[in-house]
């Protein structure tokens, strides 16, 4: 069966629910089709604690004994699922107690782990990521979206965080684009002339501490400006403007607050340091609630919870949820950017996406304000399932995980560019 979307869900740093959004997420898309949940924050493993049924096979099975990753996923017991309402979810949790060679794995042991994860028998494939951003956390992202980002009101430096992600993504992709051994250069005039030149700006862009291009959108105006209508600078602008980045806001408290506190200081650090020309989708929220900290505590998943019956969604409620998820309705296509021949002032820039986003907040507000977090958990899941049947694969997720080999051969696959390659380079 072939994998439909592998979708990683990531954040800054810890302490904003990531991973008690991954589970339960999960078990919502579990009622669309078969959905596994990988655990790839090892060093804790978050997931085994958080789902209290027997682990027969973890993620220590597969790279110590060999057994075949699909092997190693757990369904959940009599215990949690009496009436056997949620055999589609299944998980694989990290190993018992931390394992250096499994928790920090190298290369080879990440290669194969990504190939195993791409061949899982599966609809839906979620990994749970750690928090922060290494090599374990980056070269399992999508190339061209964030993957679903994790943030709350309540912790500021997880939000500003989670911005990095994005601007890590963006620069592994142009890196590798114009990476020296790429095809690229062989579909350009004079191209490896032009190597150094565009490295260097990246280097400069990417350092913090250099101001001399403050972004990526005066990064590709310099090269507007210079190089022209040339391949390169449409290169550099495609992939900035067909970059979507997804979030949710855990935890949370009001249109107000969470604005204020969580999606402007977002939009603010992305619009200054990385690019004003991202797409930027609120994907829902999950509203706070003791229930799901109780849940927690018990180590079951708040879905599995029963609900209370006065609050149980109507039929006709769940066919008007569905008539809500129009493109126009709820943000989830961003507005194509205007060609302009000069990027905009930083505070134009930032104006219309805050604005975006506020507009898109306080209309899901008026429609959602009386949800519990069950109805938040079945939104997030129909603006999900909505935006990858309507976008490209490449937007929400990705069919599988690509290698920087694998990305390569994708981005240049309809160029007729000989790929004769020295991939080590690249590694």
């Amino acid at each position: 069966m072939a994998i439909k979307r592998i979708i990683p869900v990531s954040s800054g740093k810890g302490g904003v629910g990531k991973t008690t959004f991954a589970v339960n997420f999960a078990l919502a898309l579990s009622r669309h089709g078969r959905t596994v949940l990988v655990d790839l924050d090892t060093g804790t493993s978050a997931i085994r604690n958080a789902i209290d049924v027997p682990i027969e096979r973890d993620l220590y099975h597969f790279f110590r004994r060999g057994e075949p990753l699909a092997n190693c996923i757990t369904q959940l017991d009599d215990k949690l699922d009496p009436q056997h309402q949620w055999r589609n979810f299944g998980f694989i949790a990290g190993p018992l107690h931390l394992i250096d060679e499994i928790t920090n794995f190298g290369a080879a042991h990440k290669a194969r782990l990504i190939e195993a994860i791409n061949t899982l028998p599966a609809d839906y494939v979620i990994l749970d990521m750690r928090a922060g951003l290494d090599a374990n956390v980056i070269d399992f992202l999508p190339f061209s979206n964030s993957g679903i980002l994790i943030f709350t009101p309540h912790l500021p430096s997880a939000t500003l965080a989670a911005s990095d992600i994005v601007k890590a993504i963006l620069f592994r992709k142009l890196r590798l684009i114009f990476s020296k051994e790429s095809p690229f250069f062989a579909t350009v005039d004079g191209g490896l002339n032009f190597w150094k030149l565009i490295n260097d700006l990246i280097d400069r862009v990417e350092d913090v501490y250099d101001s001399s291009v403050a972004n990526l959108d005066a990064f590709a105006l310099d090269l507007a400006q210079n190089l022209g209508d040339h391949p390169i600078t449409r290169t550099v602008q495609t992939t900035i403007d067909e970059f979507r980045v997804h979030y949710v806001l855990n935890l949370f408290n009001g249109v107000d607050d969470s604005f204020n506190t969580a999606v402007k200081p977002f939009l603010d650090n992305l619009t200054k340091n990385v690019s004003s020309h991202c797409g930027v989708t609120n994907l829902g929220w999950v509203t706070r609630s003791a229930a799901i900290h109780r849940a927690n505590c018990n180590c079951v998943p708040a879905l599995l919870l029963p609900r209370d019956a006065k609050k149980a969604p109507k039929a006709n409620r769940i066919a008007q949820e569905l008539e809500d998820l129009r493109l126009t309705a709820i943000g989830l296509e961003p507005p194509k950017r205007k060609q302009a021949q000069t990027a905009p002032s930083a505070s134009r820039a930032a104006e219309d996406p805050l604005a975006r986003q506020l507009d898109v907040l306080k209309a899901m507000f008026e429609q959602k304000k009386d949800d519990d977090y069950y109805a938040n958990f079945d939104y997030v899941t129909q603006r999900t399932l909505f935006a990858m049947k309507n976008r490209r694969p490449s937007e929400l997720g990705d069919t599988r995980i690509y290698t920087p080999q694998e990305m390569l051969a994708s981005l240049f696959a309809k160029s007729n560019v000989p790929t004769t390659i020295d991939w080590t380079e690249l590694e």
